[in-house]
């Protein structure tokens, strides 16, 4: 028995609008095509037991397993392909897609990290006998000198902590997250990390409880 063509227009249209981050995935977990293979998946046709999919690499066809016994069976068929792929791939079915900026003490480390930045940026122009030099000479405990020193020193410590901050970020919770490694929410994220450091891991792991609560509710 094969799909009827209107059913089948529909399921098809629904995947495309609404389950696109799912098309990827299936050609990911189940066809072995990288994250940027797999970019831009779109369902172009579908039988009782298989999808044709055509992504950035081309056009795939993703085996149904088991195969379909009927219309009926589209969608628990394809919510459990959808599970056995998330945990193929490592994924959590909490899937973020939203930025949230820095709150609370997220605000004083973001903005203390950006006020060294700028330190450190500008330290070429202190120099001695401008004025600069002169009012961090007044007012800068060991004056001038000692302010040049302190960026220099804690330079490279600053750096590498906040690059760690960065890369943790993205190796153990924006991938698991649904999270495009490479899109925008993507680099709003790690580079929000880079400068604000912990507290923009701390408040990514609070949307995850959020959302993490509401799938739990929804099941009582």
């Amino acid at each position: 028995m094969a799909l009827n063509e209107a059913h089948k227009a529909r399921i098809i249209g629904h995947m495309n609008k609404d389950h696109a981050k799912e098309l990827t995935q299936y050609l990911r977990a189940f066809n072995g095509l990288s994250s940027s293979a797999a970019r831009g998946a779109q369902l172009t046709e579908m039988t009782l037991d298989a999808m044709t999919i055509d992504s950035a690499s081309g056009t795939h066809t993703v085996a149904i397993t088991p195969p379909l016994g009927s219309a009926a069976d589209v969608r628990v068929r394809l919510v459990d392909m959808s599970q056995r792929a998330q945990q193929q791939l490592g994924l959590s079915d909490i899937q973020i897609s939203t930025f949230t900026p820095p709150q609370g003490g997220g605000i004083i480390s973001f903005l203390g990290v950006s006020l060294y930045v700028f330190c450190a940026a500008t330290l070429a122009r202190v120099q001695p006998d401008t004025a600069v030099w002169g009012v961090l000479d007044a007012a800068f405990p060991y004056g001038a000198a000692g302010y040049k020193w302190l960026v220099k020193t804690i330079f490279l410590p600053v750096f590498m902590i906040h690059v760690t901050e960065a890369w943790w970020m993205a190796r153990t919770r924006l991938t698991k997250h649904g999270i495009e490694v490479g899109s925008t929410l993507w680099f709003l994220w790690v580079a929000n990390t880079f400068v604000e450091g912990w507290p923009a891991i701390a408040r990514f792991d609070g949307l995850v409880d959020v959302d993490k609560k509401k799938k739990e509710s929804a099941k009582h």
